[in-house]
This record gives structure tokens, sequence and C-alpha cells, in this order.
């Protein structure tokens, strides 16, 4: 059985904390590493394929798919990234026309969430290729979040994502 002085060997530095990230967003501007409130480092999906087989099921890996990934975004009084997000949804669509972008140029070709150490060492980077923004979420107005800094969510579909290190 393991002893708690053995747990806490393993825990090397003290553990990784979920608070030490950096995101960069080409698009975006200058500023979102200092505006990104939250992130996640992004997961995949093996979903399973069932080849039936005299009364059995083998279960092979299928092709595997990404999930969108979202990033909530401290607002600031010029409107920065926001307006740069609209921008960018945009280009690729305008609001009143429909017209759409005819390339692909409106895709970002690499975009990075890195996890830091305590020390602002990167401990692992991942790049997600070929992304834009799907969804930009609503900005809620209310008195009652008077001693609330605004924030904002911002949902990006991509092709894929690798670890770089």
């Amino acid at each position: 059985m393991a002893t708690i002085d053995e747990f806490k060997s393993q825990l090397i530095a003290g553990g990784v904390r979920g608070n030490r990230f950096s995101v960069y967003i080409p698009q975006m501007g200058e500023n979102i590493e200092f505006m990104c409130k939250s992130a996640a480092i992004p997961g995949s999906t093996l979903p399973a394929i069932e080849v039936p087989f005299r009364g059995h099921k083998l279960k092979v890996a299928g092709d595997r798919t990404f999930e969108d990934w979202t990033v909530s975004i401290i607002n600031d009084v010029n409107f920065t990234t926001r307006t740069a997000v609209e921008q960018w949804m945009e280009s690729i669509q305008e609001l009143d026309s429909g017209v759409g972008a005819t390339d692909l140029d409106y895709l970002v070709s690499r975009a990075t969430i890195s996890q830091l150490n305590r020390d602002d060492s990167i401990l692992a980077t991942y790049e997600l290729y070929n992304m834009y923004p799907s969804t930009l979420n609503q900005i809620d107005l209310s008195f009652d979040t008077a001693d609330e800094i605004q924030t904002f969510d911002v949902t990006f579909s991509y092709s894929h994502w690798e670890r770089t290190l």
C-alpha cells in the first residue's frame, strides 16, 4: 500500500497549476495572451466501429475527431479582442449580405496553447491548425454585475491539433 510520502515524491514541483497558461491566436491581436481568462488543452476522440462476426462485435478504431475549442476573453474598454473576432467573422461572411469568403485565407494556419510551470517555463505546447471562430457568444449586461469584469466566450472549429512540446 502506498504511503503519503510515496505520493508526495511523485508530485514533482507541487503539481501543474491550471491557471498557468498562455494562448496565442494570430487574428485576435497582440493582447490575447493577457486577456484570455480561460481555455483548455484540446482533446480528441477515437470512436469505435463495430464489425459484426458470428454473433460478436469486434470494435476497431474509427476516424479521430476533434471537438470545438472555447476560450473565455476578458473585455477591455476598447473592445479590442471582441472587435478583432467580429472583423474576422465578417471576413468569413458579411452580416448584412450573406456574401462569404471565396478562399480559405480566413483560416488561421496555427494557434497555440501552452501549459506553463510556476516559473513560466513551458511544460507543453499544443498547436491548433486551420482554425476559425464558429461562435461569438453574447456579452451579458446586468445591474447585478457591478463588481465583475465583463467576459465573453469564443468557440473555434479547427481541423486538428498536434503537441509540439
